[in-house]
């Protein structure tokens, strides 16, 4: 889930009376939380190796974290990546986050594309993080909506994964990538599985993942991204 508000709030402030039924997804996304929000011109994030539900910690963070934006994490490891606060999401650095849905295969494919000085700042085992520092290796080089477009399409058109569905933030925009693969996704994921959809109205915008109450939310069809901007509340909805 991610967020973008006009004024500085909490994510479930923002998001409603149905947030609850968010968090329980984190019933089968059970091997950790993590959230990540904007401070200024920087990034913060707490994160745990442990199932939201059943964490009070993770409450009394979401309610001691007053941001304008922000990025929320349940994450299902992938087989053979290990359960620690290491490899959970968000991923940060400076003023920049991701949450990643999916698998890239294998694991390690993007390794040889990222920038030596950014893969120095590894320090998990996950395909996830390899993303994030492919994604600054391009943003670096280009610029941050640059960079990102770059290193979708690159992903898209070289590689091999179930979903590549991701959050992107920094202090301008907000970034969300609907792009899965039907053909890999996992045997036990349904037809519904990898959707996202957001909500967009005069306080700001939210954005999620599929299985909670979202009505009234608007599908953001696979093989689309939405840029929102975070100065000017202006976004788009465009197919890759």
């Amino acid at each position: 889930m991610g967020y973008v508000s006009r004024t500085s709030t909490t994510l479930p402030e923002f998001v409603g009376p149905d947030f609850p039924g968010f968090v329980q997804l984190s019933n089968v996304h059970k091997d950790s939380w993590g959230l990540a929000y904007s401070a200024g011109n920087q990034m913060k994030v707490a994160k745990k190796a442990v199932t939201a539900a059943d964490d009070s910690e993770f409450i009394e963070t979401l309610m001691n974290s007053q941001s304008d934006g922000g990025l929320l994490h349940f994450r299902w490891a992938s087989p053979g990546l290990g359960v620690n606060e290491t490899n959970a999401h968000p991923f940060i650095y400076q003023d920049i986050s991701l949450i990643h849905n999916g698998t890239i295969m294998p694991y390690e494919s993007l390794a040889p594309l990222v920038a030596p000085r950014f893969l120095e700042l590894r320090k998990g085992t996950t395909d996830s993080e390899l993303y994030f520092l492919f994604l600054l290796t391009k943003i670096d080089e280009l610029g941050f909506i640059p960079g990102v477009n770059a290193a979708i399409e690159i992903i898209r058109r070289d590689f091999t994964y179930s979903s590549i569905n991701s959050m992107i933030m920094n202090k301008d925009y907000l970034v969300v990538l609907s792009e899965h693969d039907p053909i890999n996704k996992p045997d036990w994921a349904d037809e519904v599985y990898y959707e996202l959809r957001y909500r967009i109205d005069s306080d700001g915008v939210a954005v999620a993942s599929s299985g909670w109450n979202q009505a009234g939310w608007e599908l953001l069809p696979n093989h689309s991204i939405l840029t929102f901007n975070r100065k000017d509340f202006s976004h788009s909805v465009r197919a890759i």
